[in-house]
């Protein structure tokens, strides 16, 4: 093999004609973000590979449970129920992807510590699901006794509220509501109009905030012995909330608000299990921007309407909409004010962004 010298003058033609970047195309705060951090996911994988999950045979070695604290890239990682947590590989015959807060069959690697391979998900008793882009659906988190709707004192986003509480409803989730940064408004009295009706429908609301701490005991008494996940708009605090109870080593991202749009930036980039110290675990989500509806129709939707339900029954049309047709309990109610005008608004959005036929 022969190895050419080039000289300056050659190294300098080569340098001239490669192609640049072009300056006006500068990257966004977000994009370098996104870059950065799934350069750090690509760098974890290659540096510390997983053996290949076609090299486990089953009958040669024993099965027992785990719990699914995170998946993320070609990673998913197993506790077992000792705390240890082990790093394993998905077989075939799982049949689908495990998520968070899935209970597994897997089996410890014979030679490689901290390693194994996933068999089989056992069967969920929920999960919070919601369409992505392309008409796909992403399970998000399995398994969750309380889902903990995080939203802001001094902006909340009770659209948003109503659709998770919605998924809460339909996949039989204890609901509860987290208004945080409590120290941003004039006390709770100021927000008493604005959650009036969740009260009325008994949703347990927890009025906090994660810089002063206030609140926080009466939260944590609601997690103890649970699995609850926070979930929300991104920079509403879900993460600085889960960081009271994490150790130092493990505590999630905590981010900022984006000076330009005053919106939450994306800390968290996948669901994550962390132990409660009391008892219990909770479980990080990522912030998202908007929340779809699966596994509801308009058909059934109502049926997740605390507030809606009972005077939907006296309506004389079996599959009324409860915006346009003559004798609807539900238009009536909200008239005579026992149903709140937002609630109902919100009800009519929802109906409108399902798809008509439903989900596949």
């Amino acid at each position: 093999m022969h190895v050419v010298a080039l000289s300056v003058f050659q190294m300098a033609i080569l340098t001239y004609f490669m192609p640049r970047r072009n300056p006006s195309k500068r990257l966004t705060t977000r994009q370098q973000v996104r870059i950065d951090s799934q350069r750090e996911q690509r760098r974890q994988t290659l540096s510390e590979p997983i053996m290949d999950a076609g090299l486990f045979q089953k009958e040669t070695l024993s099965s027992e449970e785990g719990r699914v604290i995170s998946h993320f890239g070609l990673n998913v990682e197993v506790e077992d129920g000792f705390g240890a947590r082990f790093r394993c590989a998905v077989r075939e015959t799982a049949g689908q992807e495990p998520v968070c807060g899935d209970r597994v069959q897997w089996s410890r690697s014979g030679n490689v510590m901290a390693q194994g391979v996933i068999w089989s998900i056992l069967e969920r008793k929920n999960a919070l699901r919601r369409p992505v882009a392309g008409g796909g659906v992403q399970t998000v988190a399995a398994n969750i006794d309380r889902l903990m709707v995080t939203l802001t004192a001094d902006k909340p986003n009770t659209g948003l509220l109503d659709r998770y509480l919605v998924a809460a409803e339909a996949n039989a989730m204890e609901a509860v509501i987290v208004v945080n940064k409590t120290d941003l408004v004039d006390g709770e009295a100021s927000m008493a109009a604005v959650f009036q009706p969740y009260v009325a429908m008994n949703y347990p609301i927890c009025h906090v905030s994660a810089r002063t701490g206030q609140g926080m005991v009466e939260l944590e008494s609601l997690l103890r012995d649970r699995t609850s996940m926070f979930a929300g708009h991104s920079g509403v605090g879900k993460s600085s909330i889960v960081a009271r109870w994490i150790p130092d080593g493990e505590k999630p991202a905590i981010g900022t608000i984006h000076e330009r749009l005053g919106q939450g930036r994306h800390t968290t980039t996948v669901a994550r299990m962390y132990p409660l110290p009391s008892g219990g675990r909770l479980i990080d989500s990522p912030g998202i921007r908007e929340f779809g509806l699966i596994d509801v129709s308009r058909e059934t939707l109502a049926l997740y309407f605390r507030d809606v339900v009972s005077h939907a029954q006296p309506c004389r049309f079996a599959n009324c909409s409860h915006e346009h047709e003559p004798g609807c309990g539900v238009k009536e109610a909200v008239a005579t004010g026992h149903i709140a005008q937002s609630r109902y608004d919100s009800l009519l959005r929802i109906f409108h962004s399902l798809p008509t036929g439903g989900w596949s």
